[in-house]
């Protein structure tokens, strides 16, 4: 993909942002390596954990993801970039070595997914924030976030492919010696990363972060529901992926007990759907500036949904591999242009915070459907459930789409507007 960073505008902010993509892949491949192995996959298979306890261990995990989004958005905006990817590595090591320390426990297990999340949660403002300090023209800012999206993408390919092959040879608690590695090496690239934007004028007179050291994420949200179109991007996040908070506690079951395959299949198809979100990511970058806006959000907000829909509605394997990949496709689409959209909807002195608020949105939505996975599990089986949740992931938006129809005419209409007055 650096073919695609040579439209950005100046040589400083190319550079930038190759470190940039750098900075991502590698903390984002720890990640991706130890959550789904790692956590979920020691409990299920190593541990022969319940439905109860993988719900509570998802519960907990999404729990400090969004306290993570919380202090990874204020830090940002206080701190800048540089010192909260440095805050990002050092928590990701301490993250691995906790768990690499007492996995041999489901205690310590639940602890280290715990710090995972918030390592996690902090990470996001690298992916949702972090363009925005290198420019604020907005069809060079969907293309950065293509590519970084991207890049995040071929992390979730290759990530669950290394921790497929070190559970193949050694325990799956193992893969954390990896992300450790992960999170050293991440600091490499860091040191090229330069901000060309400053969040507040050096007009101002004061030391950077000063003026923001009483931001909180109140500010945050006061920022995302004064916008029209932040508002509406945080309730159809919400409730589209409310669906997707019954696949955490029962997709590694899914795996065992319907699609009858052991736990390196949950890497194999995992990086199916990064293969997706990778393709997803690549039309992002060529799709015109244009088609940025609530309604082609929402279109591709139901394709993840027709995607799950696929992967969860039979025993085989092959039609399960097909939804993984259409799910990711559209995963792949969707994240470039909802950055794009609150990049250039939030300023960027509150941009950290009102990124926090929205992930917070998506990862809460997630939990909430915690609590009933596992008695639904008893009721309607686990694949009845994954089915149920996956058309309402797929209902929302199409709901939405004609019960807002016209306020999303409208948002779209000024979407155009501004494009035209700032080419104008």
């Amino acid at each position: 993909m650096p073919f695609a960073l040579r439209s950005l505008d100046a040589p400083d902010v190319r550079r930038s942002a190759y470190c940039l993509v750098a900075m991502r892949f590698l903390a984002y491949l720890g990640v991706q390596t130890s959550y789904f192995i790692g956590i979920m996959g020691t409990l299920a298979y190593q541990m022969g954990a319940s439905t109860v306890a993988l719900a509570c261990s998802v519960g907990l995990l999404n729990l400090l993801q969004v306290l993570g989004n919380a202090a990874g958005g204020t830090l940002l905006d206080r701190v800048g970039p540089r010192r909260h990817f440095a805050a990002l590595a050092g928590m990701l090591a301490a993250a691995s070595l906790l768990t690499l320390t007492l996995a041999s426990s489901a205690g310590g297990v639940l602890a280290g997914a715990a710090a995972l999340g918030f390592a996690a949660g902090l990470g996001e403002p690298v992916l949702r924030s972090y363009p925005a300090y290198l420019t604020d023209d907005a069809a060079q800012l969907k293309r950065l976030n293509a590519v970084i999206s991207s890049a995040s993408q071929v992390a979730v390919i290759v990530g669950p492919l290394v921790g497929g092959v070190i559970a193949s040879v050694a325990p799956s608690q193992a893969v954390f010696g990896f992300t450790l590695v992960c999170a050293l090496t991440s600091l490499v690239p860091a040191c090229g990363f330069k901000s060309r934007r400053a969040a507040l004028p050096a007009a101002a007179g004061e030391k950077d972060g000063a003026a923001r050291a009483s931001a909180s994420l109140w500010d945050g949200a006061r920022v995302a529901f004064g916008s029209p179109t932040l508002t509406l991007l945080f309730w159809a996040g919400f409730f589209s992926f409310l669906g997707f908070g019954a696949f955490d506690p029962l997709e590694s079951l899914f795996y065992r007990d319907v699609l009858d395959v052991g736990v390196e299949w949950m890497g194999w198809l995992s990086s199916a759907a990064g293969l997706g979100c990778l393709l997803g990511s690549l039309i992002a970058v060529r799709v015109p500036h244009r088609f940025v806006n609530m309604r082609s959000l929402l279109w591709v907000l139901a394709l993840m949904g027709v995607g799950c829909i696929m992967y969860v509605s039979t025993p085989y394997v092959g039609v399960a591999l097909a939804g993984q990949v259409t799910l990711g496709t559209a995963f792949g689409l969707m994240q470039p242009m909802q950055s794009t959209l609150v990049q250039t909807h939030a300023p960027l002195e509150s941009l950290g915070r009102v990124n926090a608020v929205i992930s917070a949105g998506l990862t809460s939505a997630g939990v909430l459907p915690l609590f009933a996975a596992p008695w639904l599990a008893e009721a309607l089986g686990v694949q009845g459930v994954l089915v149920g949740a996956s058309c309402l992931v797929a209902g929302f938006p199409v709901l939405c789409m004609v019960a807002a129809r016209r306020r999303i005419a409208r948002l779209v209409a000024e979407e155009k507007r501004r494009a035209e007055d700032r080419r104008g």
